[in-house]
């Protein structure tokens, strides 16, 4: 069975950062978005097929050199197609049912039990839903015994016909991807899916979290999300505070490492306070306090930072 997962997009909301890393390869608690999205896959999903358009020649260098636990097959997008373009470039990998995702979100949906809802509905496609407090800033979806019957586009405050959004994940049949017509711009949301609505169109509601992690924000929020379990318990050469990922290569002195924050491989830092920051690999650091911020990869600071993204190819505050 396969996944697709949609890894074309620029990461223009991340820039300057995504200037020099394509956005998949991005980390997530020290590994690439995109590889632990592959990694996360239930068993059943034996191969990956990656749609991609900026970043393809790091993409491929990266796959080529590593093994993620599933067949990869990369798709290029020569030029911009959207999310229902970039899709149906990718139909002659698929062989039946398919899963879709964005390649930028991070949740917790449950994925076995999301197949297993489709596959006993019959359905054609199965949409995740997220339920939000302010549906006015978002496109909902009319929902009424397990299936989706119409969408609604940023309704006014009242009129909303729910609260449930789609959240980046589907579950799909062929013949969806068989509607998209090939080598055009094509938006799977506004232009494909409204025609099934009604028709074998099922949702899928989940809880606990729902990040898009393209802003600096919410990259910050997915990246200490991504931690779960897995987090540094001591280190000798820092003070460890709340729930902190120190990659094993990092070299720490006398800092104070969290609450919330990672720090990836081929670290050096001394003297330095992290707190709810994610700091990339090998960056050196002297005798400073960084809180809410991204550094990386291979800056040198010695000065404070708050609310900061600093990257090699220059630097913002959010």
């Amino acid at each position: 069975m396969e996944a697709i997962i949609l890894v074309g997009g620029l990461g223009t909301r991340l820039r300057p950062l995504t200037h020099t890393i394509p956005k998949p390869l991005l980390p997530l608690a020290n590994i690439p978005m995109v590889e632990r999205m592959i990694r996360n896959l239930p068993e059943v999903f034996d191969t990956a097929i990656l749609a991609v358009n900026y970043g393809l020649k790091d993409m491929e260098k990266y796959f080529e050199e590593r093994d993620v636990g599933k067949k990869v097959i990369i798709v290029p997008e020569d030029k911009p197609l959207g999310t229902g373009g970039a899709m149906r470039n990718c139909i002659d990998h698929v062989t039946g049912t398919t899963a879709v995702f964005n390649g930028d979100v991070v949740s917790s949906i449950d994925l076995n039990k999301m197949l297993e809802q489709h596959t006993k509905t019959k359905a054609k496609g199965t949409l995740a839903l997220w339920e939000v407090n302010d549906p006015s800033r978002f496109g909902v979806v009319e929902y009424k015994n397990g299936e989706i019957l119409q969408f609604q586009e940023k309704p006014e405050r009242g009129t909303e016909l729910s609260n449930l959004i789609n959240a980046g994940t589907y579950l799909l049949e062929p013949e969806i991807l068989e509607m998209i017509p090939p080598n055009q711009k094509i938006s799977i949301e506004r232009d494909i899916y409204p025609k099934v609505a009604g028709k074998g169109l099922h949702g899928f509601p989940f809880e606990g979290h729902f990040i898009d992690s393209g802003t600096p924000e919410s990259y910050l929020e997915a990246n200490f999300k991504s931690i779960g379990n897995n987090g540094t318990a001591a280190h000798t050469g820092a003070s460890i505070r709340g729930s902190v990922l120190i990659h094993k290569n990092a070299k720490l002195e006398h800092c104070i490492i969290g609450p919330n924050a990672i720090i990836g491989p081929n670290v050096n830092l001394e003297k330095c306070v992290i707190r709810n920051s994610v700091i990339l690999s090998d960056v050196k650091g002297h005798g400073s306090v960084i809180e809410n911020s991204i550094i990386g990869p291979e800056i040198k600071f010695k000065e404070d930072s708050k609310r900061s993204l600093i990257s090699p190819k220059g630097q913002i505050t959010f």
